[in-house]
């Protein structure tokens, strides 16, 4: 079995997969970055996990895509889609993200193309008050390449109520389980409900290491609904289509732009805004 085509980040916080040879379709194929690291080499990320075969590190991962009027949304999260009246259930419906020269194509099941992806990730480590923190910079533009609408939902777009997530995802390494959830909200009321809630960055503290993501103010949807678990499946999504899907018209473009902070100390909130540029 070849060996997937890798490449390093910057300052070693995390390795890109392009492509994995061992991907099964129903795994939604794309690329991801797995390991994510600390400056400390401590890894957050996890990768086929036993519970989701298709949750692979961090990535731009969609689970409900329609396009145009088509019966059946487009699944770019990977495995079982949110049926109405039916409940989860494994469709054929699940499509891929491969890369093209200096590009990325989003593709249906049966691999026509319908959205090209231009994706620019950064590194680096910085100095906060002595300690190194790492940043990774993500920005992802799309076009859409069809004559119709595409429309980004999510299950609960989809009907099923608490499950907003796709967007940019990062699944957890299982130590971020029962992790102090990081959020502006809780500043102003410490029992804020951020799953689901509407803010410009989120995070989790897990005492050996600390992870933060923020959303562009200027991104398309903004500010971002957030999807979040501290338990012991946990992961952080910025999940711009939670509740409500969002549309590109046809042919039209938009770009989405993140920022993760990595740590193997706590952050101090006011740390957090600065260097997320949000403060």
């Amino acid at each position: 079995m070849s060996a997937a085509p890798t490449e390093e980040l910057p300052s070693g916080l995390g390795t890109v997969v392009f492509s994995d040879p061992t991907a099964l379709p129903l795994e939604s194929p794309r690329p991801y970055v797995h390991p994510v690291r600390t400056p400390g080499g401590a890894v957050v990320s996890d990768y086929r996990p036993a519970d989701h075969d298709w949750h692979w590190g961090l990535s731009v991962t969609v689970a409900n895509i329609r396009i145009g009027d088509a019966a059946q949304d487009t699944n770019l999260w990977g495995g079982v889609t949110w049926v109405p009246d039916r409940g989860y259930a494994q469709l054929d419906n699940n499509g891929s993200q491969t890369v093209d020269g200096t590009h990325l194509t989003w593709r249906e099941a049966d691999g026509s193309a319908f959205l090209r992806e231009k994706r620019m990730l950064d590194a680096s480590i910085v100095d906060v008050h002595g300690s190194p923190v790492g940043i990774i910079d993500v920005l992802s533009s799309w076009t859409n390449l069809r004559d119709v609408g595409l429309a980004f939902g999510s299950p609960t777009t989809a009907g099923r109520p608490n499950a907003g997530y796709g967007g940019l995802f990062l699944r957890l390494h299982r130590s971020f389980d029962g992790a102090r959830l990081l959020s502006p909200l809780l500043q102003t009321d410490p029992d804020a409900v951020v799953h689901g809630a509407e803010a410009p960055w989120l995070g989790l503290d897990a005492g050996r290491a600390t992870v933060v993501m923020g959303a562009h103010p200027e991104n398309p949807v903004s500010p971002a609904p957030w999807f979040v678990r501290n338990d012991a499946t946990p992961m952080l999504c910025a999940a711009p289509f939670f509740h409500e899907e969002w549309m590109l018209g046809a042919g039209e473009s938009a770009t989405w732009r993140w920022r993760i902070l990595l740590s193997d100390s706590p952050i101090n909130r006011d740390d957090i805004w600065r260097l997320l540029g949000t403060d």
